[in-house]
C-alpha cells in the first residue's frame, strides 16, 4: 500500500510540475491552483508528497487533469521522472510519512476502490489528511500571489461546505477591489461582513421568536417601564418601537462601541491581531483586558470562556464552518419573519402564525423621536424611496 501511495502522490506530483513548467521555468497553461502550489512547493511551505496529495485532491474535481496524469504515466520522459522521484530517498520519507497519515486517518480502506473517488466527499477526505499533515499547508497561503491567493482561499472554503451550493458568486463580488483597495482586502471585508451579520442574525432570530410570545426580563427594563403591559399583544418590532428611547439610545450606543473596537488598530494589536483587511481572520474580535485589566473588565466576546483554546485546528476549522452555515441560515430565517410581519402571506409557510408590523423595519427611530436630531430628516428623505411609509 505504501507503494501505492507513492505511485500516485508522485505522479500527481510530477504530471503538474511537467505540464505546467516550460524548459525556461516559466509557468504556462496552468490552472491557478497548480501555479500556486507550485509556488508554495518552490518557498518550502509543503513537501514533494504533501504537492502530490494536493494535486490529487485537486484532480479529483478536474477530469482533464486526471487523464493528463494517465497520459503522463504512458510518456517515456514522464514515467522517467516519476521512477527518479520515487527512488528519492528524501520522498520516499515524505511518502511514508503520508501513508501513515492516511493510515491512521483511515483514509487507507478505499484509496483503491474506484467507486470511493465518485463519492461527494472524496476530495474533502484527502482535505482531512492534507490538515493532518500540515495544519498551515493544507489551506492556501495569503503570502503567495497576493491578488489570487484570497480568492483560492474563498473557493476552497465554500467547496468543503456540505450541501448542493458550494462557490456562488453570480455577482462577482469577490473579484472586486473595493475603495480602491486590493482583492485580498476585498474578501477579507466581505467575509468578515457575513460571519458578523451571521452572528447578529443568530441572536436576532433567537430574540423575535422570544418577544413574539411574550417572554420578558423578570426585573423591570426601566424606571420609565416599571412592568411589561404596555408590550402585551405586541409584534417583536412593535417591542422595539415601545421601547424607552434612553433604553434604545443605550443599545445602539453599546454596538457602536463594539464596532469601534474591532476595528481600533490599537485594540487589535494589543489581542495580537491583524486586520481582516490586511490579512487578519475575519470573524475575529479582540479581548478588553489586553489594555485596561481590572476586575470589572468585560470577558471576551469570542470565547468567553476559553472553550476553544485547546482545539486543533482542524476542529476549529469544522467550527468557523458550522458558524457560518448556522448564520446564513439565521439571516435567511430572520427576514423570513420579518416579512411575513411587515407583508402578511409573504412567507406561506408562517401565514397566519407571525403578528403583523406596520412600522419601518430598517429604521431604528420612528416619529416619535422627532426629537432626536436628524430623525424627522431621515425619515422624509427615505418616503420617496418607500412609498408605503406616506
Amino acid at each position: 500500500m505504501y507503494s501505492t501511495v507513492c505511485v500516485f502522490v508522485g505522479l500527481a506530483a510530477t504530471c503538474s510540475a511537467r505540464r505546467v513548467q516550460t524548459s525556461g521555468g516559466v509557468f504556462n497553461g496552468a490552472r491557478e491552483w497548480e501555479m500556486e502550489s507550485l509556488a508554495r512547493n518552490s518557498r518550502g511551505e509543503i513537501t514533494d508528497a504533501e504537492l502530490g496529495l494536493l494535486n490529487l485532491k485537486s484532480a479529483l474535481k478536474d477530469s482533464s487533469m486526471l487523464k493528463e496524469m494517465a497520459q503522463g504515466l504512458r510518456n517515456p520522459e514522464g514515467s522517467g521522472e516519476l521512477v527518479r522521484m520515487m527512488a528519492n530517498p528524501s520522498f520516499q520519507e515524505q511518502a511514508k510519512r503520508v501513508a501513515d497519515t492516511m493510515r491512521a486517518t483511515g483514509v487507507f480502506a478505499d484509496f483503491l476502490k474506484v467507486e470511493s473517488y465518485g463519492k461527494e466527499d472524496s476530495s474533502k477526505t484527502l482535505q482531512s489528511v492534507l490538515l493532518a499533515l500540515n495544519p498551515v499547508g493544507a489551506t492556501r497561503s495569503r503570502t503567495g500571489s497576493p491578488r489570487m491567493s484570497a480568492l483560492d482561499e474563498l473557493i476552497e472554503l465554500a467547496e468543503s461546505t456540505p450541501g448542493p451550493v458550494q462557490y456562488w458568486d453570480p455577482l462577482k463580488l469577490s473579484e472586486k477591489e473595493f475603495w480602491g483597495q486590493s482583492n485580498d482586502a476585498t474578501i477579507g471585508f466581505l467575509r468578515h461582513a457575513e460571519i458578523k451579520h451571521g452572528r447578529v442574525a443568530m441572536a436576532g432570530f433567537v430574540g423575535y421568536c422570544l418577544h413574539e410570545n411574550g417572554i420578558r426580563w423578570p426585573f423591570p427594563l426601566s424606571s420609565s417601564l416599571p412592568d411589561y403591559s404596555s408590550f402585551e399583544g405586541l409584534s417583536a418590532p412593535d417591542v422595539w418601537d415601545a421601547t424607552p428611547q434612553a433604553a434604545r439610545l443605550q443599545i445602539l450606543a453599546v454596538i457602536g462601541f463594539f464596532e469601534f473596537w474591532s476595528e481600533w488598530s490599537t485594540s487589535l494589536e494589543a489581542d495580537g491581531m491583524v486586520h481582516y483587511m490586511r490579512g487578519g481572520k475575519p470573524g475575529q474580535f479582540p479581548a478588553f483586558n489586553t489594555i485596561v485589566t481590572n476586575p470589572l473588565t468585560p470577558l471576551p466576546l469570542f470565547d468567553p470562556f476559553g472553550f476553544t483554546k485547546d482545539l486543533s485546528e482542524e476542529e476549529k476549522a469544522k467550527k468557523l464552518l458550522r458558524e457560518v452555515q448556522n448564520g446564513r441560515l439565521a439571516m435567511i430565517g430572520l427576514f423570513s419573519l420579518i416579512s411575513e410581519a411587515r407583508v402578511p402571506g409573504a412567507v406561506p409557510a408562517l401565514a397566519g402564525l407571525i403578528k403583523p408590523y406596520d412600522g419601518e423595519v430598517m429604521g431604528p427611530f420612528t416619529a416619535a423621536d422627532a426629537n432626536l436630531p436628524g430623525v424627522s430628516t431621515m425619515l422624509d428623505g427615505v418616503k420617496p424611496l418607500l412609498p408605503y411609509l406616506n
